[in-house]
């Protein structure tokens, strides 16, 4: 463990910033002050309002669209929105995930010199698995009494993150599990691929993955070959690299995204909110591949940067209770927002249930999510630690 003075640490933190994220004069001094404001443990309060609005967005796509479509009102293209609205909830939940890891073990660098493979896997693991078992062990069990019309294969394919396969059978219940799919077979890949890459070649590699994914879901469209994978799958891992590339430059991207005039990120959001092209074919794939997640990280840096009502919103008390438990609510709401040909007998009470949400995601939260985070992270230093041991011993004896 370092122990260093603050002055001291900022220096080591600033010697070890890689040279293709590391920015000039003031903005280096704000890069390793948030560095050392949000980590270990430190979060951006912005990005888990962000995590709210996403949230509630895909919510609003599931009662809106499928549970009770008939209420929409057909004006202003309002039904239009709504409908959108989940696959924009779905995608910023991918770019603030390819950011966040990144950015992670960028600190994790500056302070160790190193990423540790382990830790990183003990804190997904306990984060991820804990809730996601949790709730599928309530899927089967309303299954085993008849409450719900399931398939055990379907919640077995759930369980090993493999519902962005395209192979049958197909469900509501647990079909919401292939965005988490998308976001494991992330984790599995890209912390491998950051610790092999050299340091002088992040930014191009990335930057090349990143176009890979999006050339990858163009292709796909244009020619039909890529039957294996779902197309919202291809679009999610274009999003997280994207994520990925902000983080590797966040401070260049901060002060371009701060210099942005306000009206052009409302014209963006709008335009992301309207989704002015259609759900299939090559122009909704340009749109999504090309242009959703860039206006994306626009937004996401724009927040961080504002000083105005966004940023007040963001983090005001009811959206940060939100973002927290936002987890919770992406697994559970799937239930609650069913339409009602999923349920059976009893069952069918259950899409009238949807305020008990207010009790289960903090029950949730509290009782397994954050137990598990802390244990995760338990194992995560202990890892951390046994590494710069293991380092430390063969250091002297070299």
């Amino acid at each position: 463990m370092y122990t260093l003075p603050p002055q001291d640490a900022k220096m080591e933190i600033l010697d070890k910033t890689p040279f293709w994220i590391r920015p000039k004069g003031q903005q280096s001094e704000n890069l390793v002050s948030s560095a050392l404001d949000d980590s270990p443990g430190g979060r951006l309060r912005e990005l888990d309002g962000w995590r709210a609005l996403s949230v509630l967005l895909v919510v609003l796509y599931h009662i809106g669209s499928y549970q009770h479509p008939s209420l929409l009102p057909h004006v202003l293209g309002l039904d239009r929105m709504v409908h959108n609205s989940g696959d924009l909830g779905v995608k910023i939940f991918f770019v603030i995930s390819g950011f966040v890891i990144c950015r992670l073990l960028i600190l994790e660098e500056f302070r160790y010199g190193s990423v540790s493979l382990k830790s990183f896997y003990y804190r997904r693991v306990f984060r991820i698995l804990p809730a996601l078992y949790s709730y599928l062990f309530a899927v089967a069990a309303l299954l085993s009494l008849g409450l719900i019309h399931e398939q055990w294969k379907a919640i077995l394919r759930s369980s090993l993150f493999l519902y962005d396969v395209n192979i049958p059978p197909w469900s509501w219940l647990v079909g919401h599990t292939w965005s988490l799919a998308v976001e494991e077979q992330f984790y599995l890949a890209f912390p491998a691929l950051w610790i092999l890459t050299p340091k002088r070649w992040k930014s191009r590699i990335f930057l090349g993955v990143c176009f890979l994914c999006t050339g990858w879901n163009l292709i796909a469209i244009h020619t039909g070959w890529d039957e294996f994978l779902w197309s919202h799958a291809r679009e999610g891992f274009a999003c997280i690299s994207c994520g990925v590339l902000m983080a590797i430059h966040e401070g260049r991207a901060r002060t371009l995204a701060a210099s942005v005039p306000a009206f052009v990120v409302g014209l963006a959001a709008l335009a992301l909110l309207a989704h002015p092209v259609g759900s299939h074919g090559w122009q909704a794939a340009l749109y999504k591949g090309l242009v959703m997640p860039p206006a994306i990280c626009l937004l996401l840096l724009f927040s961080l940067e504002s000083r105005r009502g966004l940023r007040v919103f963001l983090c005001s008390k009811p959206m940060q209770a939100v973002g927290l438990t936002s987890y919770g609510i992406y697994l559970w709401q799937q239930l609650f927002t069913a339409p009602k040909e999923f349920f059976a007998g009893t069952g069918v009470v259950i899409p009238f249930l949807l305020p008990l949400l207010c009790l289960i995601v903090p029950m949730s939260y509290l009782l397994i999510e954050q137990p598990a985070m802390r244990y995760g992270k338990f194992l995560s230093r202990r890892a951390r630690l046994s590494a710069e041991a293991r380092a430390l011993i063969i250091g002297r004896m070299a």
